[in-house]
């Protein structure tokens, strides 16, 4: 059941997802139709294709409904229907209408661990980062395709890809957290230049020791021994090379991190570096006019 809230009179945003045998999002053959019933199970609006549009390609498809004013109050159901190959999907969502409630007098929603929730980047964060996923979906050979029907008898294009943006960008913020947290603490974010430029091969050789981690271990679930009729395959062990590739990595990884953190160590304030205070002529020579020696 859906948490959405519509009030009479006024739009509401309906959403639908479609997704192939794999989880991937795949778009309808034909832009899905929709149906909506209101509480007491009248049809308000016939089977229909009419305003609805690919929110997001592939496989997002998003319908602005208008409700009546006298809609009734109560769980309405939208139900969308779409071809795609030879098979009909059907799917129904419910949203909350209500003509009584107000803004000021609605309580607050109740929240629970484990939504997904939505990163708030600025544009210049958004910029830095997009420089750093191009470099990383070259490094790691991201992206990819694979042929899919195309329900006529045919096949197409269609991406497939080992991570998605949304997981690449989690293993650079949880990598720039890792440069920010070594001592000697800094806290430096996507945006700053910095981060793209001088220091992108650490954070970029920080957020693919985490990739070639995640995926190591779904390979290694995959590796066991198929037998069909006595004979037996066992699929090649993908998962002890990207172990390697790790371990390797990760100990070059450490050390020059420690090195580029040492060196953004900062000096005293107000004296510079105790070197320098050290030897500084200056220093030597007001020590000595102050004893009134000669040499």
């Amino acid at each position: 059941m859906s948490n959405r809230v519509g009030f009479g009179g006024r739009n509401i945003d309906l959403f639908v997802k479609f997704v192939d045998q794999f989880g991937d999002p795949i778009n309808s053959d034909t832009t899905p139709k929709v149906t909506i019933t209101d509480y007491n199970n009248v049809v308000r609006q016939t089977a229909s294709n009419r305003g609805v549009s690919l929110f997001q390609d592939p496989g997002i498809y998003k319908l602005t409904y208008s409700i009546p004013e006298n809609f009734p109050d109560g769980y309405a159901v939208d139900t969308w229907v779409a071809q795609i190959g030879n098979d009909t999907i059907t799917t129904s969502f419910s949203f909350l209408v209500t003509s009584s409630a107000s803004f000021e007098n609605m309580t607050d929603p109740e929240y629970t661990p484990g939504d997904d929730i939505t990163f708030k980047f600025t544009k210049e964060e958004c910029d830095g980062i997009d420089v750093l996923l191009k470099i990383l979906r070259r490094r790691l050979k991201n992206n990819g395709t694979r042929k899919v029907p195309d329900g006529m008898g045919g096949f197409v294009d269609q991406p497939c890809n080992i991570f998605s943006d949304d997981e690449m960008t989690c293993f650079l913020i949880s990598s720039l957290s890792d440069f920010n947290s070594t001592p000697h603490f800094t806290s430096y974010t996507f945006a700053d230049p910095a981060t793209f430029g001088i220091f992108a091969d650490i954070i970029l050789q920080g957020a693919n020791l985490l990739a070639l981690a995640a995926q190591a271990l779904i390979e290694k679930g995959r590796e066991f021994v198929i037998t069909d009729n006595g004979i037996s395959f066992q699929p090649p062990a993908v998962s002890e090379i990207l172990n390697s590739q790790y371990t390797t990595q990760l100990t070059v990884y450490r050390e020059k991190l420690k090195f580029i953190k040492a060196n953004l160590k900062p000096g005293p304030r107000g004296l510079g570096t105790f070197r320098t205070t050290a030897v500084a002529p200056a220093f030597i020579r007001l020590r000595h006019l102050r004893e009134r020696q000669i040499i």
